[in-house]
């Protein structure tokens, strides 16, 4: 295994869901850290929920007690709001990017913005310009070279719960204060027998200025396209080297240039149960790290950084100190009652990212 665990946030009768969240660096040498906590009435991804933060004086060493940062009913009509980004603004604000739904036919991105490293945010931007439902992963934003910002969104129909989702794109080109949709509709055409479509994509640039994206679907492979014009159209979505759990992937350039990738590399078509005593993990696990110094031709072999079988691993943040990496993911278990209700925070140093 790699690193320590800092933190693990379980869960309790009052607060039955700690989820994923996103890290940022302050003005004054702090690390903020920003998850969905749910309460007692329910876990379920359209439960309530709001934002709780806690922070670490110490270089991510440790981190302090959660407090409540931002609540469902601070946004007009939510009842949920979740899967955050964290980002540096152009102009010195840090964004902070949300999921927030309304009841199960709704769920859209928002940014609001501090200039005061947290202690304040602005009132709620929606970054789309219709309703449905959208689903925006945690740490998923990509400011690209052009200053673009880039937000990856898969929507799905809800007439008979969550239908096949196909990919859209919107960004915004002066600093998050307007957005516009600038690519709709990418599917899977050439997935056999998928019956998810777009899940859940992520997105970097690549050094010679491509837009890599990478998409969940329930086919055992990530699949991914390309875009060569700062997201506005993309290749044909075809199978990844990443094979796959029915879950997302988690993507970072690091500071030296090389990328690093954290998945579940293990697919369910090959009978592994999405159950352990009864409890859904999701056959999500192990979790593990691999590494690209070819700005993403080749990736090393995986490495482990979870294995327990009765317990799932994902939606993983990543953020890069001066000496390590502090990956925040979903951690629960069997114990738990879900892979969805733990949240851990682990920090690995950079000399074991090898």
């Amino acid at each position: 295994m790699y690193g320590k665990i800092i933190k693990d946030l379980a869960p309790t009768a009052e607060n039955q869901r700690n989820s994923e969240g996103s890290f940022i660096d302050l003005k004054n040498g702090d690390i903020l850290f920003v998850y969905s906590r749910y309460g007692s009435y329910c876990a379920d991804d359209n439960s309530p929920a709001d934002l709780y933060a806690c922070l670490s004086h110490d270089n991510g060493e440790t981190f302090g007690e959660p407090y409540p940062l931002i609540s469902c009913n601070d946004i007009p009509n939510a009842t949920n709001i979740m899967s955050v980004t964290l980002r540096h603004m152009k102009n010195g604000d840090i964004g902070l990017f949300f999921l927030a739904k309304t009841g199960d036919t709704i769920c859209l991105p928002y940014i609001i913005r501090s200039s005061d490293d947290g202690k304040s945010w602005s009132a709620p931007l929606c970054c789309c310009d219709r309703d449905g439902y959208f689903v925006v992963n945690n740490d998923r934003i990509e400011l690209t070279s052009s200053g673009r910002l880039v937000v990856p969104c898969a929507l799905h129909s809800t007439e008979t719960g969550l239908g096949k989702g196909v990919l859209y794109i919107y960004a915004s080109d002066d600093d998050g204060y307007s957005w516009k949709l600038i690519h709709s509709g990418t599917s899977l055409p050439n997935c056999s027998g998928c019956h998810t479509g777009v899940q859940e994509p992520g997105i970097l640039q690549l050094n010679d200025g491509r837009l890599w994206c990478y998409i969940r679907n329930d086919s055992g492979r990530q699949y991914e396209c390309f875009s060569i014009d700062d997201g506005e159209t993309w290749t044909t979505p075809l199978p990844s080297a990443f094979t796959s759990a029915i879950s997302p992937m988690s993507t970072k350039r690091l500071s030296d240039g090389r990328i690093i990738a954290i998945w579940n590399p293990i697919p369910i078509y090959n009978g592994r149960s999405e159950l352990a005593d009864g409890v859904w993990i999701g056959a999500r696990t192990p979790l593990v790290f691999a590494l690209s110094s070819d700005d993403g031709k080749t990736f090393s072999s995986p490495r482990p950084i979870e294995t327990d079988e009765k317990s799932g691993f994902c939606y993983v943040a990543i953020h890069e100190t001066s000496d390590s990496l502090l990956l925040g993911y979903c951690a629960g278990g069997v114990q738990d009652r879900s892979t969805l209700h733990r949240l851990r925070i682990r920090k690995i140093p950079l000399s074991e990212i090898k």
